[in-house]
């Protein structure tokens, strides 16, 4: 047995890691035995020939937080020394760090890996196996465990206590060990965030003091902005595990659903003066996951109290989590895995002073997490085989025509926007969820639209048809669902929580599907759709490229890509230009905002043709020749105004201390895959003293505060030509200061009228006119109706205060509500009229006459006509419900999914999602929320795209170079 490094020689360790030069010229702490935790992690005997992680180290595992390069050396060394191990790398970080998915059984059992994986696919799918094959199969299958840890990168002790893990299992030689490997194939991953955690280890060198630190306030615990939490582009990539728009996550669950595993963990930590969280979680828990999923929870969880019981350590389970939301690592419950969430007390690195006076050190936590890791898996040892029986039943029962899903199936509609559509495919595909497409159209009967409403449909040629009669029915329609339903006591659990505290007993968003989030036209059928269908498969990409004949060449404004094509053009010093209105030239139809290059703007560039080509096979667009500037019919030619010159994006985002940083980092992330242009990133502290004329563009995500300094320097900016896009927060807080003609709602109350004038008015406009008579008549018009005639009685100022105090309450978490796209406005260039907006605590804003409302809270329809009764005097008109009237012969649909209180729902109604407004010879684009929510709201994401590249060119008065 080889010695390994005591605890009375590393009492000086993390006083040294300052630096060893400096060290002799630096105090000694004084020592504290609290800090000297006595536990030894392992037991039992080891392998001579496996390398102790301490000697790898240089500390004592779990003494202090491993590096990604030391826990990336420790599994180097050791698969080459262990016949149990067998080493994945599944993905790489976007800082290029190594991703590594451990596998650790029996010599026997890592030889037969190949023909596991074809037993688990067999098993997964009742169509193509028998229940005897099934029975065959459970004898011979090895339990499948996936124990992965710290995917939030400050959440270290996961990540230890994996180090911890790989090598007990590895080299351990204990009789109970190996048996436990002869049935079970056991996949850690044991780092899901490294460059997250290098961040964070990088943070802990740097406010390391001689003397260790126990006080949870300080930064040696806290970190700094942006702090360890995320990735490198700040995303959270626990909630992307079914968006799927980082490269952690993609390599991971491409792994995980190739081996189904039975258990999957997931370790993480949470406030430091908890104790410890473990399964089985609380309601609302998510109705698409099986009950016989939820049985085993509560199995596994009796045996890791017991296991705690054992050592004396405190825990609790359910309380505030709960399994409403699909995104998390659980997604792969809805596929028949067992998952079990950790959530340790965070000691950073020395440890904490808890409430009771104790101090929990930081090899304590990993304990902690070690000790759940060998108490799940001997769960799974003893539960496998019924597991997987339970899991085979399932999977049975979801292709009966009598199961929940048989009779469902999700359509979305074919249209022009090809890249939107492809990004859907894949994440779908990812899952192994089956779509087919419609081989012609074809009518349906029960079609439920996002709005809610139930009627016939007519399905376009080409539409993606996914029915839920299929083997993942469960992650599908997790994910798919219009509605994710919740128990009516839950529901009055939360109204209570609301009431009395003022608060939710919702962790997460209530609303997540990807057409509404992806701003696609879908719809829910009540059927089972197997005929005039197709199995998908990939469109064979053969692009059409530029002709140099053509005097023009466009592309469809109606994808995604072509906002990239138009940025990436003009950086590449390309002349473009982009249509306001459809229109056709010759043969070549062109939607509204297709991007147009035309010969005469470009004479001198002698690269053209070569730019368009190489830019096109970048977006993967296809390239219309023009031939002829002249539109058909009335339609726009290629010399009048609806042919807009654009100007070169030089852009900025602020960031840094009083931003969100995962807002900030979802608009990098944004401009990096959508548009791949530079750009740079400010320090907003630092505003007043940078010179913004180098911009003409700047992004300002959500931010908690926003300084005078920075609001007056902005707007003065603006006003000689930039164009300023504000997120949430930061919109909130130009707002709040009066630097927009856009209000919040809490400041136009007294002056509610005015503001319900302005909404009419736009309302109006969009209405034709209803009786051209009294337009022609030559007789003064007595009864001209305006739009306070006969309007509801208005609420008193004090009335309308009180109400929207108590409306403030209801405020959702996230739901998703539908949104009116005023199709004419360039900002909404690729939307839909309709347009799902993922709505949260956030500001709501009101639009005056002399701003533009581009995208605003709901959807008028018609309503059945009420009998006409006598013209009711003041006192017996009805009530307004809020700052705005109603139109008496409409209805407006405001919900679309989620938890949205109706109180919550008058509160926002008839606001502004997206508002523009023009300053000086520049403009301001305020969005009420966050546009790339998880990188994955891409209907509203289109809008930002369209403010950072066509905002310089279509709402700005540019300068003339002469």
């Amino acid at each position: 047995m080889r010695k390994r490094i005591s605890i009375a020689v590393c009492a000086g360790l993390l006083a040294l890691s300052v630096g060893s030069v400096q060290a002799g010229l630096l105090m000694k702490p004084t020592y504290n035995p609290e800090l000297d935790y006595q536990e030894q992690l392992l037991f039992g005997s080891y392998d001579d020939s496996m390398t102790p992680p301490d000697e790898i180290l240089g500390f004592p595992i779990g003494y202090r937080v491993a590096t990604p390069a030391q826990i990336t050396e420790s599994i180097n060394t050791w698969k080459t020394q262990s016949k149990r191990l067998k080493v994945l790398e599944y993905a790489k970080s976007h800082e290029g760090r190594p991703l590594h998915a451990v596998f650790i059984s029996s010599p026997e059992n890592l030889a037969r890996m190949d023909e596991v994986l074809e037993q688990l696919a067999a098993l997964s799918d009742p169509r193509k196996t028998s229940d005897s094959q099934a029975q065959q199969i459970i004898e011979k299958l090895p339990a499948i465990a996936w124990m992965a840890y710290s995917i939030h990168g400050n959440e270290t002790s996961g990540a230890d206590a994996a180090l911890t893990s790989i090598y007990h299992y590895a080299a351990s030689t204990d009789a109970d060990v190996k048996s436990m490997l002869d049935d079970m194939i056991v996949v850690i991953d044991p780092i899901m965030n490294p460059d997250g955690r290098d961040r964070f280890a990088k943070s802990l060198e740097q406010y390391r003091g001689t003397a260790p630190n126990v006080d949870d306030q300080a930064l040696l615990h806290r970190g700094d902005w942006p702090y360890g939490r995320t990735n490198h582009y700040f995303f959270d990539l626990n909630r992307d595990f079914f968006y799927l728009t980082q490269p952690e996550t993609i390599g991971r669950v491409e792994l995980i659903n190739k081996w189904r595993p039975q258990l999957m963990i997931d370790g993480h930590e949470m406030g430091p003066q908890d104790t410890y969280l473990m399964g089985p979680p609380r309601q609302p828990l998510n109705f698409n996951i099986a009950p016989s999923v939820q049985k085993w929870a509560q199995t596994f969880s009796l045996d890791q109290g017991a296991a705690f019981d054992e050592k004396g350590w405190r825990y609790y389970t359910g309380e505030w989590f709960e399994n409403w939301y699909p995104g998390y690592s659980n997604y792969a419950e809805y596929r028949g895995s067992m998952h079990i969430l950790y959530e340790q007390s965070r000691m950073a690195e020395d440890g904490v002073r808890r409430p009771e006076g104790t101090i929990q050190t930081y090899k304590e936590s990993v304990h902690h997490q070690f000790v759940s890791t060998i108490a799940n898996l001997q769960s799974l040892q003893k539960h496998s085989k019924a597991m997987y029986k339970d899991y085979w039943e399932d999977r049975k029962s979801l292709l009966k025509k009598d199961s929940p899903y048989a009779n469902r199936t999700f359509v979305v509609q074919a249209n022009g926007n090809k890249s939107r559509l492809a990004t859907l495919v894949s994440k779908l595909q990812a899952q192994d969820i089956e779509i087919y497409t419609a081989d012609k159209e074809f009518t349906v009967k029960k079609a439920k639209n996002h709005l809610g409403d139930i009627g016939t449909a007519t399905i376009k040629k080409g539409s993606l048809i996914i029915p839920n009669r299929q083997p993942e029915a469960r992650l599908l329609a997790a994910i798919m669902e219009f509605d994710a339903q919740i128990l009516p006591e839950t529901l009055e659990q939360e109204r209570q929580k609301i009431l009395r505290e003022g608060q939710s007993i919702m962790y997460d968003t209530s609303a997540w599907n990807l057409t509404m989030m992806y701003g696609l036209e879908a719809f829910t059928v009540a059927q089972h759709i197997s005929t005039n269908i197709s199995p998908y498969s990939e469109p064979t990409l053969n692009l059409e490229l530029a002709d140099d004949k053509a005097i023009a060449w466009a592309v469809n404004g109606d994808d995604d890509a072509s906002v990239g094509f138009a940025a990436r053009l003009m950086e590449r010093g390309v002349q473009v230009r982009v249509i306001d209105k459809a229109t056709q030239l010759g043969a070549v139809d062109l939607a509204r905002g297709s991007v147009v290059v035309t010969i005469t703007d470009n004479r001198n560039n002698e690269n053209l043709i070569d730019l368009l080509n190489t830019t096109a096979k970048e977006s993967q667009l296809s390239i219309r020749n023009i031939n002829t500037g002249y539109g058909t019919g009335d339609m726009p030619e290629w010399g009048g105004d609806h042919f807009q010159l654009l100007a070169k994006p030089q852009l900025a985002i602020l960031g840094q201390a009083g931003t969100s940083a995962n807002d900030v980092g979802a608009t990098w992330w944004s401009i990096d895959t959508h548009l791949g242009i530079r750009h740079s990133q400010l320090d907003s502290s630092a505003l007043s003293r940078t010179d913004l004329r180098r911009y003409n563009v700047i992004v300002m995500p959500s931010a908690w505060r926003v300084s005078d300094a920075n609001a007056n320097a902005l707007k003065t900016w603006v006003e000689q030509g930039g164009t300023l896009i504000t997120h949430e927060g930061a919109t909130q807080a130009l707002a709040s200061k009066d630097k927009t003609r856009v209000k919040l709602l809490d400041n136009i109350l007294e002056d509610a009228e005015k503001y319900d004038i302005a909404l009419q008015r736009r309302l109006l406009a969009s209405e034709p006119v209803k009786n051209m008579q009294e337009v022609y008549s030559s007789a003064l018009q007595t009864d001209v109706a305006y739009p306070w005639d006969d309007a509801p009685k208005r609420l008193s100022k004090e009335e309308l205060k009180k109400r929207n105090d108590w409306q403030k309450m209801f405020m959702p978490a996230g739901a998703m509500v539908s949104g009116s796209a005023d199709q004419e406005h360039w900002l909404t260039f690729g939307t839909n009229e309709t347009l799902p907006l993922l709505y949260g605590r956030q500001p709501v804003l009101i639009v005056p006459e002399n701003a533009e409302a581009v995208v605003t809270v709901g959807v008028y329809a018609d309503k059945k006509p009420a009998k006409k009764s006598a013209k009711k005097d003041d006192d017996e008109k009805d009530k307004a419900i809020a700052w705005y009237t109603l139109p008496e012969d409409s209805e407006l649909k405001v919900r679309m999914s989620g938890l949205l209180w109706p109180e919550a729902a008058q509160r926002i109604a008839n606001s502004a999602y997206l508002t523009r407004e023009r300053m000086g010879n520049g403009q301001v684009i305020m969005f009420s929320g966050e546009p790339v929510f998880r990188g994955a709201t891409l209907g509203t994401n289109r809008l930002l795209l369209n403010a950072i590249v066509y905002g310089p060119g279509m709402g700005t008065r540019a300068n003339i170079d002469l």
